[in-house]
């Protein structure tokens, strides 16, 4: 009795959109205690999902499929199922009905092509999607179960959370749920991570998959047969980790413990960015409630603004420059003092590709907090980068600073 996905559309292929849906399945069925047997991404051709669909029925029990359910013609999914099944697609009055009123809810004219979304094979059950418009649908084919989901990550996660145990249920897979610790982690590679885990007593009582999101990673932990001795390995890992363990659950958030850990102290914060170009602040501002916490982010990218609104004195830049350990303390004192929050941040580096020098080679950055027990400065040199995944490392550097100088001995 084995489980298959089947990622549908041409964008996956060509590279234009990048499959995650599998993973969020695996993540389900892992839970669960089962795994995935096969799975295939094939391109938005009818002939081609038609044979895939009858092979994949004749050796697995289920087969979950994402995408194609869109509303344009290149959306095959539901033709390429009822092609399957030999039975025509009929539209489903209640399914148009709830599509419409979604769209009536967001305030939006539903397009007649939308209305395609409520067709389905003849004879399939339909499965509700309260995260979406495109509502889904499952079909006994031969021996097998086919589900079809929409492609949306948000939409195919939701309704994966809504409608697998019944599913599950119906195909008869016996599932055994089993415990499992997501450890949001940043500050160490997997190489490395790999290395400490393996020097802790008790390695046996977990699995353990690490899943990388630039530049952090999840560590996920399964217990095995002993609870005891799966609590014992936890709170191993975590103590073994320390501050680089930030957060639990696929959905916290490296910005999301930084305010945490402000609020705990009854702390604020304001931010001077300069190479990260207001990239902390947009992370912090994702969380809801961050101006709990978050006074202030200036993007102080010109030398001048760096003077205007942290104010950094001229001649400093001019003697230091504008990457230099002196104009980073600047800025993070600068920002607090204006500001009256309880820490200063502050980035300013070379993101590139040009602009560096042999002394600061592109890459450079230095990053300074300004706080209640006086201010500090690191510099940092991450060569090869490019702009943006230079700017999320520098970016999350500056989170670990805050979180573990918020996350120190509370003074009081």
């Amino acid at each position: 009795m084995s489980i298959a996905y089947l990622a549908i559309g041409d964008e996956l292929l060509r590279g234009e959109t990048r499959e995650g849906n599998g993973a969020v399945l695996l993540d389900q069925l892992l839970a669960r205690g089962l795994r995935l047997a096969e799975t295939r991404t094939l391109p938005d051709d009818l002939e081609g999902l038609v044979a895939a669909l009858h092979d994949l029925a004749r050796r697995h029990a289920l087969i979950v499929c994402s995408g194609g359910l869109g509303p344009t013609e290149d959306d095959l999914t539901r033709a390429a199922v009822a092609r399957a099944l030999g039975v025509g697609l009929v539209r489903d009055v209640e399914l148009l009905a709830g599509i419409a009123e979604r769209f009536a809810h967001l305030g939006r004219s539903m397009h007649p092509t939308n209305a395609r979304q409520a067709d389905r094979p003849a004879g399939t059950a339909p499965l509700r999607n309260d995260h979406g418009s495109a509502p889904g649908f499952a079909a006994r084919l031969g021996a097998g179960v086919v589900v079809c989901l929409p492609g949306v990550p948000r939409e195919f996660e939701g309704m994966l959370r809504d409608h697998l145990d019944a599913l599950l249920r119906d195909t008869g897979l016996a599932t055994v749920a089993r415990r499992e610790v997501t450890l949001r982690v940043f500050g160490i590679g997997e190489s490395d991570l790999q290395g400490l885990l393996d020097e802790l007593p008790g390695w046996g009582a977990a699995t353990m998959r690490s899943l990388p999101t630039w530049p952090e990673l999840r560590l996920k932990l399964a217990e095995r047969d002993d609870p005891a001795a799966f609590d014992a390995l936890v709170t191993a890992v975590r103590r073994a980790l320390g501050w680089r363990c930030y957060g639990d659950g696929d959905a916290d958030s490296h910005a999301a413990a930084v305010l945490r850990a402000l609020r705990a102290r009854n702390a604020t914060l304001a931010i001077a960015e300069s190479c990260t170009g207001g990239l902390i602040g947009h992370l912090l501002t994702e969380v809801p409630g961050a101006s709990a916490a978050l006074l202030a982010d200036a993007v102080c990218y010109a030398d001048a603004a760096k003077a205007a609104l942290a104010g950094v004195d001229a001649d400093l830049i001019a003697d230091h420059g504008a990457v230099s350990e002196a104009v980073a303390l600047a800025m993070a004192k600068g920002i607090r003092e204006r500001t009256g929050a309880a820490y200063g941040l502050a980035t300013t580096g070379i993101a590139g590709p040009t602009g560096g020098t042999p002394a600061k080679p592109v890459g450079t950055v230095w990053l300074a907090l300004a706080g209640p027990d006086g201010a500090r400065a690191w510099r940092y040199g991450f060569p090869g980068l490019d702009r943006s995944k230079f700017k999320c490392l520098v970016a999350h550097m500056a989170l670990a600073a805050v979180l573990r100088a918020a996350s120190g001995p509370d003074p009081a």
